[in-house]
C-alpha cells in the first residue's frame, strides 16, 4: 500500500489516505505521496513544508501584524480582515476567544477577557 494525501491548489492537504502503488495514477492531481499532516503541514511544488507560526499579535485590544488576507473568527463567528491591523470591540463582558486564521499559516489564537 502507498500512503499519499489529496491537496487543494494551496497546498491544503483535503485527505489522506492508502492505495496499491497501482492505483496512485487513479488518485488525479495534487497528490502527494508519504505521511503528512495536514494540521502542521502543507504541500508547495510537490514537497510537504511546515506550516509557519502567524506573525499576529495582540496587545490591549488591539490585533497587530495580521497575514493578509486573513480571518478574524471571535466565538465561533467570522470576519473578514483585509487590513494588517484590526482593535477587538466587545459589547458584554466575558470571555472571548480569538483565532487568527491565514493559510499558510498557523492559526493564531487569543483569549481576551472584557
Amino acid at each position: 500500500m502507498t500512503t499519499f494525501a489529496k491537496y487543494d491548489v494551496d497546498g491544503r492537504v483535503l485527505f489522506n489516505g492508502d492505495v496499491p502503488e497501482s492505483m496512485l495514477a487513479l488518485q488525479g492531481q495534487r497528490i502527494f505521496v508519504g505521511d503528512i499532516d495536514g494540521r502542521t503541514h502543507y504541500v508547495r511544488d510537490g514537497h510537504k513544508h511546515a506550516r509557519p507560526e502567524s506573525p499576529a499579535l495582540l496587545t490591549g485590544r488591539d490585533l497587530t501584524q495580521l497575514p493578509m488576507p486573513c480571518k478574524v473568527v471571535i466565538n465561533d463567528k467570522t470576519y473578514p480582515c483585509g487590513e494588517g491591523r484590526a482593535t477587538l470591540n466587545f459589547n458584554l463582558p466575558g470571555l472571548y476567544r480569538v483565532r487568527i486564521v491565514a493559510f499558510p499559516f498557523l492559526d493564531a489564537l487569543f483569549e481576551i477577557q472584557a
